[in-house]
């Protein structure tokens, strides 16, 4: 591979890059020894120096001010170390508290120190802003923030960090830590409206990760003392929530950019921070949750590309249902013994154990969902799919039971509770759709959808939470016979003692003008129909559509899904 290497190098990029002993890697709030290519005097870039030190000067004063003072950095911090980093395993607590400290000591906490790693600066903007973000109110206001303060801060310093990755240039200069602060944001991106942003920079994050070599961090041939091991597992983790984010997108784009088949990066180790000691999966670790859920989202490829081979409905719903139940196996049999709900949890367990177990409950049955996603549509017309609609509609009752049931006032906010919610809704609403109104099960989604409306509207500085009361308010309307709208062709017809044929309950909606008023409502542009798209593609579209007028929901987690669900 030497060839490759050598040409490699004439690219201005490195091949076989050994992360683990590369020292740019570990430098923390010191800026790297990287080295870079100046233009000459004279050359095009000389003459725009002046320009471009000028732009930096200004966003470098936007960050001054936007970075709170040193007492509130800390408390943010712990916070995110404590109470959010469980969730997303996206950098080292241990390295971080110990760079922050050398941002304090050595540099003065000042951002325009001339030897800064401003791509540092960038993951500490991203933590600010998760903690900021997820933080309930009640715990802002102890810290000192306002309302207002909590809103504002938090989009200003999401956008902070991706200005801190533009002026270090981090496309083009690749270190962990641009890597770390990408994947920290997704926590706080979907519920400040980022979603596009985000699903962008996690491509970018993917590519640059790949540049480090991350996707090649095997076992270590022979021991290594505890901070190389730490800094090792480090680039495990995010490495691990980089793959675990692109394959949850997979039912949003039908493809993904990170593949299993070209990576020996093994899981990280179930341990913790302080001492890298190695413990069972059934003790809790700042690794277990994470690791847990990449095994879940690692059947997405898989379902994916076992589907691209087959080339009839019959053949793919076959691999549904065999992913189907490989989903639930994983949520049962092989669910770590702290994360399940059937034991009480141990006093000497982390506190992110319940939160952990109710985001597991809440994910396990939207990712069911996800798999069956392709026939969700046809299955409210089609009774070869009946499965997925009881599945489905278990599966959005389970969700919506652990959403609505209520949740600790002092733990953070997750934005999956959110998302899964509106998902949950709007399975429901279209089952509802598919009924006579005069069904029990009519009354009860509907009173469901309404409440789930409710839900949500404690949430008022959520884009996504905002968006789904819009969304779910509008289908309320089209069930609602005093709510009758130009989206509806027809009134249900009345009930008889016969079956409704499926074609009077495929016309109660019509789903193309519903989704174009809603997408106006909501300012997201709708994807572009197919007019003469067969059936069964016209009802894979309509499911889609309804689903892209809110931000993909990147994430999973895996646990059991009631008795009522596994029945079905």
């Amino acid at each position: 591979d030497t060839a490759t290497v050598l040409e490699f190098l004439a690219w201005g990029r490195k091949k076989n890059v050994d992360f683990a002993h590369d020292p740019q890697h570990v430098s923390g709030p010191r800026r790297p020894e990287i080295a870079d290519y100046s233009p000459e005097d004279g050359a095009p870039g000389a003459a725009t120096n002046y320009l471009t030190e000028s732009s930096k000067t200004v966003q470098l004063d936007m960050l001054e001010a936007l970075l709170p003072a040193k007492q509130h950095i800390r408390q943010l911090v712990e916070y995110h170390n404590d109470s959010l980093l469980w969730y997303h395993g996206s950098y080292s607590a241990k390295i971080f508290s110990a760079d922050l400290d050398t941002f304090f000591l050595d540099f003065g906490g000042n951002i325009r120190h001339e030897q800064l790693n401003i791509q540092w600066l960038a993951l500490l903007f991203a933590i600010l802003a998760g903690s900021m973000t997820c933080a309930s109110p009640s715990t802002c206001r102890a810290w000192g923030f306002t309302t207002t303060e909590q809103t504002t801060l938090s989009l200003r310093w999401y956008e902070a960090t991706i200005t801190s990755l533009t002026m270090a240039d981090f496309i083009e200069l690749h270190t962990v830590y641009s890597v770390q602060a990408i994947a920290t944001l997704t926590i706080s991106a979907h519920i400040l409206g980022k979603s596009n942003s985000q699903s962008v920079l996690l491509a970018s994050a993917g590519r640059i990760a790949q540049s480090l070599g991350l996707h090649r961090l095997g076992t270590p041939a022979t021991s290594v003392a505890t901070d190389q091991l730490r800094k090792r597992e480090a680039g495990k983790r995010v490495f691990v929530q980089l793959c675990t984010q692109d394959w949850f997108q997979i039912p949003f784009s039908d493809s993904y950019s990170l593949s299993s088949s070209f990576s020996n990066t093994v899981k990280p180790m179930n341990c913790n921070d302080n001492d890298m000691i190695e413990h069972p999966d059934s003790t809790p670790t700042q690794a277990s949750y994470c690791n847990y859920r990449y095994q879940i989202a690692a059947l997405m490829p898989r379902l994916l590309d076992a589907m691209a081979e087959c080339n009839t409905l019959y053949t793919k719903y076959e691999q549904v249902l065999k992913y189907d139940e490989l989903m639930r196996k994983l949520a049962t049999a092989y669910i770590p013994t702290f994360l399940s709900t059937n034991g009480p949890v141990a006093a000497e367990w982390p506190t992110y154990v319940s939160w952990g177990r109710r985001s597991l409950t809440i994910c396990a049955a939207h990712k069911i969902i996800m798999i069956h996603r392709k026939f969700v549509g046809m299955s409210f017309t089609n009774t070869a799919f009946s499965f997925t609609r009881r599945t489905c509609l278990a599966a959005s009752k389970t969700i919506l039971k652990e959403a609505l049931a209520g949740r600790d006032e002092n733990g953070p906010v997750i934005w999956i509770e959110q998302a899964f919610a509106i998902a949950a809704g709007i399975i429901l609403s279209l089952d509802a759709l598919h009924r006579d109104s005069s069904d029990k099960e009519f009354e009860e989604h509907e009173r469901l959808v309404a409440n789930t409306v409710e839900y949500l509207r404690k949430f008022q500085h959520s884009k996504i939470a905002v968006r789904g009361v819009q969304l779910l308010s509008s289908l309320l309307r089209e069930l609602r016979p005093s709510g009758l709208s130009n989206s509806r062709k027809r009134a249900r017809a009345p009930r008889d003692n016969s079956a409704l044929s499926t074609e009077k309950r495929t016309r109660t909606l019509d789903a193309e003008t519903f989704i174009r008023d809603v997408a106006q409502n909501l300012g997201v542009t709708p994807p572009t129909s197919t007019p003469h798209a067969p059936a069964h593609i016209a009802a894979d579209y309509n499911w889609d559509a309804f689903i892209d007028l809110i931000p993909p929901h990147t994430g999973f987690d895996g646990q059991f899904l009631f008795d009522d669900f596994f029945s079905t």
